[in-house]
C-alpha cells in the first residue's frame, strides 16, 4: 500500500503572500475609485460652466428688460400716449393741482322704466 502525502505543506500558511495579495487588491480598487471620482468631477465642472453661461445670459436679459420697462413707463411717453391715443388732457393750473376726478355711477335694473302690457 502506498502512503499518502502528508498535509504538512498545507498547514504552513504564508501570511506574507496573503498580505501582498490584499495590498494589491486595495491598490486596484483605489485606482478604480480615483478614475470614477475624476469622471464625476469633470461632469460637475461641465455643469457649473453651463450654469455660469446661463446666469450671464439671464443677467443680460434682465438688464435689457429693465431698460425696456423704464423706457415704456417713462412719464413723457405715458403723457404722449394718453394725449394721442386716449384723447386725455392735462390742465396745468395751480388751482387744479393736476388732479383728475372720475365719477362712477351704478346703473340699477330698478331705475329703468318698466314697460306696460
Amino acid at each position: 500500500m502506498q502512503k499518502l502525502p502528508s498535509l504538512r505543506p498545507f498547514k504552513t500558511i504564508h501570511w506574507q503572500g496573503f498580505f501582498a495579495l490584499f495590498l494589491l487588491s486595495v491598490l486596484v480598487i483605489s485606482m478604480i475609485a480615483i478614475v470614477e471620482v475624476q469622471h464625476q468631477v469633470r461632469h460637475l465642472e461641465t455643469q457649473v460652466a453651463q450654469s455660469l453661461k446661463k446666469q450671464v445670459t439671464l443677467h443680460q436679459e434682465l438688464g435689457r428688460l429693465t431698460l425696456e420697462k423704464h423706457h415704456l413707463t417713462a412719464l413723457a411717453r405715458v403723457e404722449y400716449l394718453a394725449k394721442t391715443q386716449l384723447n386725455m388732457t392735462l390742465e396745468k393750473s395751480p388751482k387744479r393741482q393736476n388732479f383728475q376726478i372720475i365719477f362712477l355711477e351704478k346703473n340699477n335694473a330698478t331705475d329703468e322704466p318698466e314697460s306696460t302690457h
